[in-house]
């Protein structure tokens, strides 16, 4: 049995959770926020989620994470059939997280925990998350999945960070920095219609209202 331990609201949490409904594998869900308490940090060393245990066995990181999936579960594969498309599913997935994700905390911070943000700073995520989708669409062909015909890691990655771009990009922003990507409603509906991601957009957009209404 596979225990994914953290929380809905998480992208990488969502992320993982999505691979292993895409392998169609046995798993437990465990409420874990993130912390320092050591013993946390005796299964994920940074205090991060989400991370797993597998038979006992701890495993954080969430791109890891998806590569041990890959190789225990190879016949449900998440990756292209050539070296060169299996490096474009991660070039995409990488860049999502790093230069898309990264810069929309700021704006996470702000819509989850009412965190006020400067002139400058709401600028500076604008700039910032508007530059890694235009990186993004450099290399994203959509026909009709993000590395070309088969759903991967990119998709995976796509399924996780960018409706929490495209929310926080509207609230704070005033804009859908994600609609930057030639076709990203369509390709959205296209996810949105996969089982997995279904459930895991529902189950996230159903924690979300539950730790909104929280102080009400």
């Amino acid at each position: 049995m596979i225990k994914l331990h953290g929380v809905p609201l998480s992208p990488y949490y969502n992320k993982v959770k999505i691979a292993l409904l895409e392998k169609g594998v046995n798993f437990q869900e465990v409420l874990t926020p993130p912390s320092q308490q050591e013993w946390l940090l005796e299964k994920s060393p940074m205090g991060k989620v989400p991370f797993v245990e597998i038979n006992g066995h701890p495993l954080s990181e969430s791109t890891v994470i998806l590569e041990w999936l890959e190789d225990a579960y190879p016949t449900a594969s998440l990756l292209p059939p050539t070296p060169n498309t299996r490096a474009r599913a991660r070039q995409l997935m990488t860049m999502l997280e790093l230069y898309v994700m990264t810069p929309c905390m700021p704006l996470v911070q702000s819509v989850i925990h009412g965190r006020a943000l400067t002139d400058a700073e709401r600028e500076q995520a604008r700039a910032g998350i508007a530059r890694g989708i235009g990186a993004a669409a450099r290399l994203a062909e959509c026909g009709p999945w993000l590395a070309g015909e088969s759903f991967s890691f990119a998709d995976i990655s796509a399924a996780s960070v960018l409706p929490t771009v495209a929310r926080c990009s509207q609230q704070v922003l005033g804009e859908d920095l994600t609609l930057r990507l030639e076709g990203c409603a369509d390709y959205l509906r296209r996810l949105g219609a996969r089982p997995s991601v279904a459930r895991t957009w529902a189950e996230r957009d159903a924690a979300l209202a539950a730790f909104m209404a929280r102080d009400k």
